[in-house]
């Protein structure tokens, strides 16, 4: 009778917080995948995160805040496109790789 009391609190507050977000939330290690792809790719060399990295991009500290996921993953794969005039490069990678670094820019809120 608990085990099944548990599962059914679970499972509410798991549909709570879907409602509540209006998505699914991203799993901690999808979210440490992304901030690890984030370094490897060098992307600190021209955006700055709570006052670390470059200047030449604009400050992440708060994207998760400002973008939802479907302009971020747009614009990861053709900047271009989604910002006429960007000077950042397409993220090259998998679609894996590119909704991971999603995930750690949605975290991204002051």
């Amino acid at each position: 009778m608990m085990k099944h009391a548990s599962i059914l609190i679970s499972g509410f507050l798991f549909a709570l917080s879907v409602v509540f977000y209006g998505i699914s939330p991203a799993f901690a290690s999808d979210v440490e995948k992304g901030k690890k792809l984030y370094g490897d790719k060098k992307c600190s060399l021209c955006h700055v995160i709570a006052g670390t990295g470059g200047k030449m991009g604009p400050d992440l500290t708060d994207v998760g805040n400002q973008r939802d996921r479907d302009w971020l993953k747009k614009f990861l794969k053709n900047p271009k496109e989604a910002v006429p005039g960007a000077k950042m490069m397409a993220v090259k990678g998998s679609e894996e790789e590119i909704a991971a670094l999603v995930d750690y820019m949605l975290s991204l809120k002051k």
